[in-house]
């Protein structure tokens, strides 16, 4: 922990960020855009399915949002969401617990960003389903917004651990 408390610190006294300079296509890839995804870019298909499609020639980030709604009708209420195209998903299939809404709307919510270098057009499928509940007939919200190029093309996770002699047992 206190590694994380000075990493921060040390980010902090750095100063400000500079500006974050306008989005431009990415220099390695001169015939690519980031083009902005608008709703003309989605469709609803029915109350459980909503397709967009990022243009083909595209390259940069993009934070996919997806939203499914639905009316609890029974005591077992739940709802899932997934969000992916062929062969990639942002994430495992997110469901709620039985139980924990039995009356009223809600919403379920994923994010996640994408970095995307794609030669055709790319789905972007929002899968919802629920049960014990009414699905908001206009179907779960999709929404694919540009995120400005900051440069890192991967991120992998790291693992954190402490050795050293054992604690000494409790007197």
């Amino acid at each position: 922990m206190q590694l994380v408390a000075l990493a921060l610190a040390a980010l902090a006294t750095a100063g400000a960020a500079p500006p974050s300079p306008p989005d431009q296509p990415l220099g390695a890839f001169p015939d690519y855009g980031h083009p902005e995804i608008g709703a003309a870019s989605c469709q609803v298909k029915d109350p459980a399915h909503t397709e967009c499609f990022i243009p083909a020639k595209t390259a940069g980030r993009y934070l996919i949002e997806a939203a499914g709604t639905s009316t609890a009708t029974g005591p077992d209420a739940t709802q899932t969401l997934v969000v992916g195209g062929p062969g990639w998903t942002c994430n495992q299939p997110v469901s709620t617990k039985k139980g924990e809404w039995t009356g009223g709307q809600r919403t379920l919510q994923v994010a996640c960003v994408v970095t995307v270098l794609a030669d055709t057009a790319l789905p972007v499928v929002a899968i919802y389903a629920d049960t014990d509940a009414k699905m908001d007939p206009k179907g779960p919200v999709l929404t694919i917004r540009r995120v400005p190029w900051n440069g890192v093309l991967a991120v992998t996770n790291f693992q954190v651990g402490v050795s050293g002699p054992p604690k000494p047992p409790a007197k």
